[in-house]
């Protein structure tokens, strides 16, 4: 039983040293995340501006058209004034050329102040994407070192699993099966001492004394049957 016992218990100091591996592995995320943040938020800045500058420009466009449309209507009524055979159609008329030319005037302005937005909003989004480009830049050394250190730590884990996988094999599989069982998917302790008191070292309830002569002379092996942990007998 001894055998079993020590292999068991170094089998649950590879877990212990894998899941601070994976938890080393993991740590880096955020480390990465709050390195990004200002990168993010300035890519973030740049791509509502180039949305906004390309709203800008369609307007402007819109508008255009839609002066040009009404400078046609225009033409077309000026020249129906020249056939007017009354002056009450006179009047009609030249009251729709003033009010399609004041909307002729009305979509032109409007239009110039919107280039003049976008011509603004050109000149400060070339100024974000150079400064997106510098932070980008000046955060590489760091990403490129944290790149490196995560790599290493992913490394070390994979050999710990392939120093776990080789070391479980040589393991009692009756003894594997139990261990499995009671770590399950939450890494619990599985294997731990017997006090010489007679005590559980992982939950301290007092095991019966029936119970410790089997821990310390038994061929199986004994579970606590408060925490259910397998107990081994301490020095």
């Amino acid at each position: 039983m001894e055998e079993i016992y020590e292999s068991l218990l170094a089998l649950q100091a590879l877990d212990v040293e894998i899941a601070r591996a994976a938890a080393r592995v993991e740590s880096f995320t955020p480390e990465f995340e709050r390195l990004d943040e200002p990168v993010r938020a300035l890519a973030r800045e740049v791509e509502s501006l180039r949305t906004q500058l390309q709203e800008l420009r369609d307007s402007a466009r819109r508008l255009e058209r839609g002066a040009a449309e009404k400078r046609e209507l225009l033409k077309r009524y000026e020249d129906r004034l020249q056939r007017v055979r009354t002056a009450r159609e006179e009047v009609a008329a030249r009251t729709e050329i003033d009010l399609i030319q004041r909307a002729a005037e009305a979509d032109e302005k409007e239009a110039l102040e919107l280039q003049d937005q976008a011509l603004r909003a050109e000149l400060k989004l070339d100024e974000l994407e150079k400064k997106l480009d510098e932070a980008r830049a000046a955060l590489e050394p760091r990403r490129h070192e944290l790149e490196s250190a995560r790599a290493a730590a992913a490394d070390e884990l994979v050999i710990l699993r392939d120093r776990r996988q080789n070391h479980a094999i040589r393991i009692n599989p009756a003894a594997l099966r139990l261990y499995e069982r009671i770590r399950g998917n939450n890494g619990r302790t599985a294997i731990t001492a017997l006090t010489p008191d007679g005590a559980c070292s992982s939950c301290f309830g007092v095991i019966p004394l029936q119970k410790q002569v089997e821990i310390r002379q038994g061929p199986e092996l004994v579970r606590c049957e408060f925490c259910g942990v397998i107990l081994y007998p301490g020095s």
